[in-house]
């Protein structure tokens, strides 16, 4: 029979590396290609404060917590800390334009004869144009008026998602973010603006609808459009001239992985 004290030693030498394994600890690791604090962003995510804790100084990730989340870490970095892909935005955009103007007039020739005039003219034009544009997996890009810029930062939502952007004005158009999820699909994150009061968000005059679709690459998603009506009516003693006019924008997107 094993001595009490013996016992006791042995069970403590066993009991040593258990609890040397699950002690929290710190590990540093150096991203290459993506900035610490995204990828902080991301695992705050996945695991609460209480299994793991980050701080990120450029392109360095300190983190602490128990060696297994750790390990864990460190093989999702690997996946995480890749080259972002880029994507290629084709906006195809189509404007038709269609006005009416009529008019009357009374006037008088010779031996009193009284002469009655009218007229009435409709015009239709059709132009299209296509534009493309690349951003990084995850930009946003700004279409308004058939023209389509790159932003700054990544929409985020919400009920007016222009208060987000503090460095650019945006009032009416479209915000398209796509996402790639694989080489299969991507995921487009829709904004359509409209130039309507908000009356939460003081100094705001937009709001917003925010619509997600998934997408094969190179589809093409009509994303909606624009209409503008303006009607006149000019007069005088012996003439009457009225018009109107409607203007119709829509647009399509696709994007491509390059």
């Amino acid at each position: 029979m094993v001595p009490a004290p013996v016992r006791l030693l042995l069970l403590t030498l066993l009991l040593v590396p258990t609890l040397v394994m699950g002690a929290p600890g710190n590990r540093t690791f150096i991203l290459e290609n993506r900035a610490a604090q995204q990828v902080a962003d991301q695992l705050r995510a996945l695991y609460p404060e209480s299994e793991l804790t980050i701080a990120a100084q450029g392109n360095r990730l300190i983190t602490r917590g128990e060696p297994a989340v750790l390990d864990e870490i460190s093989q999702l970095i690997e996946t995480m800390d890749v080259a972002p892909v880029q994507l290629r935005i084709t906006v195809r955009s189509s404007d038709v334009s269609m006005g009416k103007r009529q008019g009357g007039g009374v006037s008088s020739g010779h031996g009193n004869v009284v002469t009655i005039g009218g007229q009435s003219r409709t015009t239709t034009t059709q132009s299209r144009q296509q534009r493309h544009i690349v951003v990084q997996d995850g930009q946003s890009a700004h279409i308004s008026g058939g023209q389509v810029r790159t932003l700054p930062v990544a929409i985020r939502g919400g009920r007016n998602p222009a208060a987000i952007y503090q460095q650019v004005d945006i009032r009416s158009g479209f915000i398209v973010t796509p996402q790639r999820i694989s080489d299969q699909q991507i995921e487009l994150s829709i904004t359509a603006f409209e130039n309507t009061p908000d009356s939460g968000m003081a100094g705001y005059e937009t709001d917003a609808v925010v619509t997600q679709r998934r997408v094969a690459p190179g589809e093409w998603v009509e994303i909606g459009g624009t209409s503008e009506s303006r009607t006149g009516e000019q007069s005088g003693i012996t003439y009457r001239v009225g018009g109107e006019r409607q203007d119709n924008q829509s647009f399509t997107v696709k994007v491509d992985i390059l």
